[in-house]
């Protein structure tokens, strides 16, 4: 998501250092650390799944200063790569960056075993080659049993810089968190704790801040920071608004060519500018069927001869159709893409989110075709919060996970980027089982055809101390002995279990700095102010005026600019004003 002309951010001579609760973007030149032994060295690594378990695809770039030959990979069941194949892959050049042209490079590893590991290394056309790597293949019919349960880690909005959810020492004076960064980083949380227990990862969009940005440096630092992570777990994609101009979507359309695509092709600006269709596509990982969509092009984002709303529409019906069929075999749906249908932080949830939700003029709404269909969950990014569900048809639903009536949204869009947080402005619906505006990513664990097991996990640093990185603050159980079609007869319908409706959860990050935090665990829960934050703003304004409200903002600024040097530029991120007017007794310190 984007607010460019609003924001409070800061700069900062301190690493890693964010003052409490004012959410500072630091603002300057970035400092990249992309470091190469030659233009030739295999870099970026990054896997995706193939179209069956028996195909791992790879993909990544070189900075040739002519043409390279393809390269290729090389796998095996052992670490020193003895016994081993190798696949010659596919090069082309990217030459939408101004002043160079760099290489993009896809392979596939191919006859792989089910649940299996499997050892792996790029090498250049000129002999140079990468680390050595390593994945578990997803499993089949004949493994899915034993390799029960699956992790599948979901999450959007994650930038080069401010990439919190990566690891623990990520920071925002910096676009630099690769491996070397994360080194020192606590290794039992964020996504690096996560490679050897996840099978799968979807990020729903907004990637770098942005792909192109210096020059398309940005994005190399991006890729290169997520390679730690992407070239031993497969890095699924669905593109988001910070993809939607010229340079941004060709750059995630040649970075993530290697998606396993069945959706025929698009062109971009690049030369050459025919691709695989990575905007929408589908796949099954282990019991989940994926299928990934563009919700940009419900916003003037067009492509020929696939890049279209109606071509995308109608692939996903005819997909959502074969997913059904197979439910036996592969029971949960699941849909991801990178704007809300659901969501209650702030004046997107009453504009693309609708349109989204109910479509154009009446024409390619999801809502309706995901109740049709019976899609248990649709994950989205965008928002830069964290909000999940309960089952739901027409903002109608059951408080309750077990045989759901209707699709489970989350948004999940607070992996860390320089926008920083989405602070709530709307009270939380009756759909709204739990929101969370501190950052972290969900986390997904399969357990078998009817239990699925949700988590989220908080990577925020911004106010929270080191002891909180890596928390649970929601947890949840999916129970679904149904799967198939949702029924028009029996949608949700305001059922509460026998104790009584209860509202949602809203778990704000404002609350312990107005003092107003009663819970003993911080989940505000208990919280007579919980999810009323925006009553407090709207009070203020009422009694005190507009004037005064403008007032203080000025006089917060210069004390923010006082206690913490650097260049400050206000942004209300809210419509209402709820980000801002909420420090005159807060301390500025420097730690």
């Amino acid at each position: 998501e984007n607010h460019s002309s609003r924001r409070v951010c800061c700069e900062s001579d301190n690493p890693g250092v964010f003052s409490m609760g004012f959410f500072c973007g630091l603002v300057g030149a970035l400092v990249l650390g992309i470091v190469s032994a030659s233009p030739s060295a295999p870099v970026q690594l990054h896997l995706a799944l193939g179209y069956t378990p028996s195909t791992m695809a790879v993909a990544w770039a070189t900075y040739d200063t002519s043409a390279p030959g393809p390269g290729s990979v090389t796998w095996s069941l052992s670490s020193d790569l003895s016994s081993s194949s190798t696949a010659t892959g596919d090069v082309r050049p990217f030459t939408v960056d101004k002043g160079r042209v760099w290489y993009t490079h896809t392979a596939n590893m191919t006859g792989l075993k089910p649940s299996t590991r499997y050892f792996y290394q790029v090498t250049s056309a000129n002999g140079e080659k990468s680390k050595v790597y390593s994945y578990k293949t997803q499993p089949d019919a004949t493994t899915i049993h034993t390799d029960l349960p699956n992790v599948h880690l979901i999450f959007g909005d994650m930038g080069a810089s401010h990439a919190f959810t990566l690891c623990s020492t990520c920071t925002g004076n910096s676009s630099v968190c690769d491996s070397t960064t994360c080194a020192s980083a606590n290794q039992s949380a964020g996504l690096i704790s996560e490679i050897a227990k996840s099978n799968h990862i979807v990020h729903t969009g907004d990637f770098a801040y942005n792909l192109e940005d210096e020059g398309g440096t940005v994005g190399d630092q991006f890729m290169v920071n997520i390679e730690q992570v992407a070239a031993n777990v497969p890095y699924m994609t669905s593109i988001g608004n910070h993809e939607d101009n010229a340079g941004n979507i060709a750059h995630y359309t040649e970075r993530f060519r290697h998606m396993p695509s069945n959706s025929g092709f698009v062109t971009t600006s690049n030369t050459p500018s025919t691709a695989p269709n990575n905007w929408y596509f589908s796949w099954d990982a282990g019991l989940v069927h994926y299928i990934a969509m563009s919700t940009e092009l419900y916003f003037g984002v067009k492509s020929d001869p696939a890049g279209t709303l109606k071509a995308q529409y109608e692939f996903i019906e005819a997909d959502l159709q074969k997913a059904n069929a197979n439910r036996a075999n592969v029971p949960w749906i699941v849909v991801h893409g990178h704007r809300s249908i659901y969501c209650s932080c702030d004046g997107d949830c009453d504009a693309s989110a609708i349109i989204v939700r109910d479509g154009i003029v009446g024409q390619y709404g999801m809502e309706e075709l995901f109740f049709k269909y019976g899609v248990d969950f649709f994950f989205n990014g965008h928002e830069h919060d964290y909000e999940r569900s309960w089952p739901v048809y027409k903002s109608q639903t059951d408080q309750s996970n077990v045989n759901p009536k209707g699709t489970i949204y989350v948004v999940t869009g607070a992996a860390g980027s320089k926008e920083m947080h989405e602070p709530f402005t709307r009270a939380q619906p009756k759909w709204s089982a739990l929101r969370s505006n501190t950052f972290g990513y969900s986390k997904m664990t399969v357990y078998n055809h009817t239990h699925v097991h949700w988590q989220q996990i908080q990577t925020d640093p911004t106010l929270f101390g080191p002891e909180l990185y890596g928390r649970v603050v929601d947890d949840t159980w999916v129970i679904q002995n149904n799967h198939g079609p949702f029924s028009k007869d029996d949608p949700p319908s305001g059922w509460c279990p026998k104790e009584g409706c209860s509202s949602g959860v809203s778990y704000d990050h404002w609350l312990p700095l107005l003092d107003l935090d009663t819970s003993s665990d911080h989940t505000h829960a208990a919280s007579a102010f919980a999810g009323k934050e925006y009553e407090l703003i709207a009070k203020y304004r009422e009694q005190q005026g507009d004037g005064q409200w403008k007032r203080t903002e000025v006089h917060l600024l210069a004390k923010a600019q006082a206690a913490l040097g650097g260049t400050l530029i206000w942004e209300d991120v809210h419509e209402d004003g709820n980000s801002d007017g909420k420090w005159a007794n807060e301390t500025w310190v420097r730690s």
